[in-house]
């Protein structure tokens, strides 16, 4: 499912490649979670929460609070109700594109209490309940304790109503949104021929937001993303010239971490492929 083509489209690697830092940037209360650009995922997205309800939810003791006052602000900022006979966080997740993570600060450390998770990037929703911030960032180069100390900082700095947003960026082979595991994309990958790479290889965005739940003091971490088809990027001269250049200047930490391995020589014939024909 690849995403128009819009000069409003957020591409971190015109930035360069995926960096492992806290990046927030404040944003305008009302851009939180409207308009959402990805709503035609909506319907896709409550057909997977049927199906897969266990599978995409989760949650602990004394998360009830906070998850009540998260769906409460999902459905003022989206002109929605949310139905009141499903868990608070998961009713609310129908809503709206986004994945929804409740933070709770649990024995001095900020906790995932409860989450939909109906887009992951490679993780499920029950790799990340009951984890830290340090927790859920230890596989990150840099992630623990350093870059969890510094987004644990950020957190308990929060301010009612300011909304912190930042992107991050890799490719995937297949426009799939709800990937809890990547090993079958990659093994795809691995036995694709060249000729693939053009409909297959995807450059997928995460827009990530937090936000500060006023009464329960627990911080809201949103997560949309946005899907590319990398060749209708490729086709671009300037994008793929700060593809290219993103791309090949990843470190080789970044490149282990995002499992890259299995795409190289696709994105490679695919740059080849656009240098000779621009």
């Amino acid at each position: 499912m690849s995403n128009p083509l819009t000069s409003s489209r957020p591409l971190p690697f015109e930035q360069g490649p995926p960096r492992f830092d806290v990046g927030l940037a404040p944003i305008e209360l009302q851009d939180w979670l409207m308009p959402d650009d990805q709503a035609l995922w909506v319907g896709p997205k409550n057909e997977l929460m049927d199906a897969e309800s266990d599978a995409v939810f989760a949650s602990i003791t004394g998360s009830m609070p906070g998850q009540i006052e998260a769906a409460e602000l999902v459905s003022s900022a989206c002109g929605n109700s949310f139905d009141p006979g499903e868990p608070p966080l998961f009713a609310a997740s129908r809503l709206v594109s986004d994945d929804l993570v409740l933070m709770e600060m649990r024995d001095g450390a900020w906790t995932n209490t409860a989450l939909c998770l109906c887009s992951p990037t490679f993780f499920s929703a029950h790799d990340a309940i009951g984890k830290s911030l340090f927790g859920l960032h230890r596989p990150v180069p840099g992630g623990d304790p350093g870059l969890g100390g510094r987004i644990s900082r950020v957190f308990s700095l929060l301010r009612d109503e300011l909304v912190l947003e930042r992107h991050n960026w890799t490719v995937q082979w297949s426009d799939a949104r709800y990937t809890p595991d990547g090993t079958p994309l990659r093994q795809a990958a691995r036995v694709a021929g060249l000729v693939e790479a053009k409909d297959a290889l995807h450059v997928r965005v995460e827009r990530q937001t937090i936000r500060r739940l006023p009464e329960t003091g627990a911080v809201l971490f949103t997560i949309r993303i946005r899907l590319y088809k990398l060749a209708d990027l490729l086709a671009e001269q300037t994008l793929a010239a700060t593809f290219q250049q993103a791309w090949q200047e990843a470190s080789p930490d970044v490149r282990a971490y995002k499992k890259w391995e299995s795409l190289e020589r696709h994105v490679a014939a695919l740059l080849e492929d656009y240098a000779a024909n621009p």
